[in-house]
């Protein structure tokens, strides 16, 4: 452990609660071994806190910065290299979702030891390859704002003002092209469309959200959004499902097998959506009296307005040659953001079965296979060897360090010894929280403290969705939100392009909103200036 006391403090690089060492040892490891290839520099030493599933990992602040610096630097020196990561980083989602597609999901009984070994080791090789690329964009900018800093200084010396900044920002690194999250919200309003101008459909759909409501929702003061009104309503679709003629019933099919697992996230706990879940969304559309062909039409023309500003803005300010293929390719990061953040997910999806077989074949919890070290999972198939009592202890609580060539992890009081390096800064009460632009505007609402989806039943039309970070499945309560405040995240989070393609205020990367802020507190949000004020 050359670096574990080398003088450099331990920064909270991320605060995940639904997380399990099987997916965070890919990256963990990669960061500080394979992540030097494309880069030229690794991170030097990374400390993990697991309690249960939830966990926080440490970078060096001095280390993680200079990453950051290091990154951006050859971005500067070569803009191609900033392109080169978007092509990479669509490469190697594509790699890992054909290996995804291959991996079986029934009779695994019949696999030998080596067989299952083999799927378990192919899926940590070619997903820590994939992180090598993938986390470069995160490395240059989600913690400490460096590629952000950056050009922000290249447009003050274009003599942009500082009231303008933020806001000139948010339109040079407008992606040019849409990302899956676009993609799959026109696909769905497609087929909402085709519905509403079905008489035949759109009568049966819209008399049956009428009577539910009339039935379910308006005699039993049954609220709406809540998780009782959706469940009560998705159970409604098996009588809607055998009036559907085949075309429909297969055009929404595809769909769902072609997003269905996109809210399954690290550990699954949400699950996936069903079939009956698209069916009920767009009952409610065409309930609600939504023009889909409207809302699409809005959508493609709100992108083209964008893209005439942004193309505009360059021309008049001007920029040019280097400047202007960072900026574009800065926008193209949060289009393959998205697009091999749903093939990591799907693959962490599809490898849940050989999970749950190599706990059967130890006899073990499928909790303690999640927090396994490949090397163990190889000595346990292969040979026989397992260390049961360990295992017990890593789910309760355990801390994972890494450095180059090295990585262990700690239970018990070394555990609790090893955790004591963290320094927990102290936070004194504050009105004023700053933050990134992560998308501009004002907005003043009540704080809703949202984590996961079971919070969202608190979540009301015009409150402040106040978040660690955000994630596709908790994206029904960032749609009603007035403004998006998070602790977390770049310019390329996943709370950043959302909130743009909502037009919703949102700052990011605040570090502490979670922790200053509570459910009912009263904010100002000027997200133009990156600024949370407590009313």
């Amino acid at each position: 452990m050359k670096y574990l006391k080398d003088g450099d403090p331990w920064y909270l690089a991320e605060d995940i609660p639904d997380m399990d060492l099987f997916f965070s040892e890919i990256w963990l490891s990669c960061f500080v071994n394979e992540f030097k290839n494309p880069t030229g520099r690794a991170y030097k030493k990374i400390l993990t806190l697991f309690k249960g599933y939830h966990l926080w990992f440490y970078f060096g602040e001095n280390d993680s910065n200079l990453e950051g610096e290091h990154i951006v630097n050859k971005f500067i020196k070569n803009p191609n290299f900033a392109k080169k990561v978007n092509k990479q980083t669509i490469i190697e989602a594509d790699k890992l979702r054909k290996f995804a597609e291959k991996l079986p999901e029934e009779n695994l009984q019949k696999l030998s030891q080596k067989q299952l070994w083999e799927y378990y080791a192919n899926h940590d090789k070619i997903h820590t390859h994939y992180y090598q690329w993938v986390w470069i964009p995160v490395g240059a900018d989600m913690f400490h704002n460096n590629l952000t800093e950056r050009l922000k200084q290249y447009l003050r010396s274009l003599k942009v003002t500082e009231d303008k900044i933020n806001e000139y920002l948010v339109v040079l690194t407008q992606p040019m092209k849409k990302s899956l999250i676009q993609i799959e919200t026109e696909e769905f309003l497609k087929i909402a469309d085709s519905i509403q101008k079905d008489k035949y459909y759109h009568k049966l759909f819209k008399d049956l959200y009428r009577i539910f409501e009339e039935q379910e929702v308006t005699p039993y003061g049954l609220a709406t959004h809540t998780p009782e009104y959706e469940r009560l309503l998705e159970k409604k679709m098996d009588d809607l499902k055998d009036k559907i003629k085949k075309p429909l019933l297969q055009k929404i099919y595809n769909h769902y097998q072609k997003y269905y697992y996109v809210k399954f996230m690290w550990i699954g706990k949400e699950g996936v959506n069903s079939f009956d879940y698209y069916l009920k969304e767009l009952v409610k559309i065409v309930g609600r009296e939504q023009n889909a062909k409207k809302l699409l039409t809005e959508k493609q023309k709100e992108l083209q307005q964008i893209l005439k500003q942004r193309k505009k803005l360059i021309k008049r300010l001007p920029i040019t040659g280097k400047w202007k293929v960072l900026f574009d390719n800065f926008g193209d990061f949060m289009v393959t953001k998205i697009y091999r953040r749903y093939a990591q997910i799907y693959a962490v999806y599809r490898m849940q079965p050989i999970l749950k077989e190599i706990a059967k074949r130890l006899k073990i919890s499928l909790f303690q296979v999640r927090f396994m070290l490949p090397s163990e999972i190889a000595k346990a198939l292969l040979k026989g060897k397992i260390n049961r009592q360990e295992l017990k202890q890593r789910t309760h609580f355990c801390v994972h360090y890494t450095e180059k060539n090295y990585e262990k992890v700690f239970v018990g009081q070394e555990a609790k010894k090893m955790a004591t390096l963290i320094k927990a800064k102290s936070l004194a009460k504050v009105e004023e929280i700053k933050g990134q632009t992560g998308c501009i505007g004002k907005a003043t609402g009540v704080v809703k403290i949202i984590f996961r989806p079971k919070d969202m039943v608190k979540m009301n039309k015009g409150d402040v969705l106040v978040s660690i970070a955000t994630d596709p499945d908790i994206v029904p309560a960032m749609k009603k939100a007035a403004a998006i405040v998070t602790e977390q995240g770049g310019v390329t989070s996943h709370a950043a392009i959302v909130s743009r393609e909502l037009k919703i205020p949102c700052v990011i990367g605040t570090r502490v909103a979670t922790r200053l802020l509570k459910d009912g507190d009263k904010v100002e949000v000027d997200a133009t200036k990156g600024i949370v004020k407590r009313i």
